[in-house]
């Protein structure tokens, strides 16, 4: 069963989706972010949410602001907006009937797997764990190597600059340059999955193998053999579904 909502975040129209099985129960639930440029109907997070729902957990896919159908401004887009916005997700989650507020998780991909550690620094008490897939720890990094030539005098000049069909304003690069989430991720201890592709060219897996060190025994790391940072293939696609979903079964036992 699919249930489309809206939530209001820093006065943006948040679209969304809740996936559950046939089932009348309230339900454990996973909330998945999509990473940067991206948005809620990416093959691998539906892919998820149909794993997750054959198994009887429940998933909220939903769309940024500046993404998908979801209301604001691309260059407007940043850490601190989506972390508002995924506030105002797991606002809705806790309220729905369909439900377990007390078996809440949070995570997705990129930047959708920066987001959470944010969150559960703000509520750990409301999530039960973290589902990181390809988390871009190292968001600042990979913003300025991209800034050369054309966009690097725009970006000087305080002018939004084109990243593909993606326009990124000057406020999310100066925000990541004053952002640390290794510091913030070790000044906590989630129960995780953390996923990463060995060919990621993108997000350095080396990411998670260090997040991995700093939460220890709570977290668990798997590495996708031949996989990029999208996991275009249909092979990597299928082992990130069934990766979570075992995990999410085992937290829940």
């Amino acid at each position: 069963m699919v249930v489309p909502f809206e939530v209001t975040s820093n006065s943006n129209r948040i679209c969304g989706e809740l996936i559950t099985p046939d089932d009348t129960r309230k339900l454990p639930c996973l909330i998945l972010g999509h990473g940067f440029t991206g948005n809620r109907n990416e093959r691998m997070l539906v892919e998820i949410s149909r794993k997750l729902a054959e198994s009887g957990i429940a998933s909220i896919r939903f769309d940024y602001n500046g993404h998908g159908e979801s209301e604001g401004a691309p260059e407007n887009v940043t850490v601190a907006g989506e972390l508002s916005d995924l506030r105002a997700v797991l606002d809705y989650a806790r309220k729905s009937e369909c439900v377990d507020a007390s078996h809440i998780f949070a995570g997705g991909h990129s930047v959708g797997g920066l987001v959470p550690i944010y969150l559960y620094e703000q509520v750990p008490e409301q999530i039960e764990g973290l589902v990181l897939i390809s988390p871009a720890l190292s968001l600042y990094h990979e913003f300025v190597e991209e800034l050369t030539e054309d966009r690097l005098v725009s970006m000087m000049n305080g002018e939004p600059v084109d990243f593909g069909n993606f326009r990124v304003g000057r406020k999310i690069i100066d925000e990541c340059s004053m952002l640390n989430p290794f510091e913030t991720a070790a000044s906590m201890q989630p129960e995780a999955l953390l996923i990463h592709g060995k060919c990621d060219r993108n997000t350095p897996a080396f990411n998670s193998v260090l997040l991995k060190k700093l939460w220890g025994e709570h977290a668990k790391l798997c590495l996708i053999e031949g996989a990029d940072h999208c996991y275009m293939s249909s092979k990597a696609t299928g082992e990130v579904a069934d990766q979570v979903t075992r995990w999410m079964q085992n937290a829940l036992n």
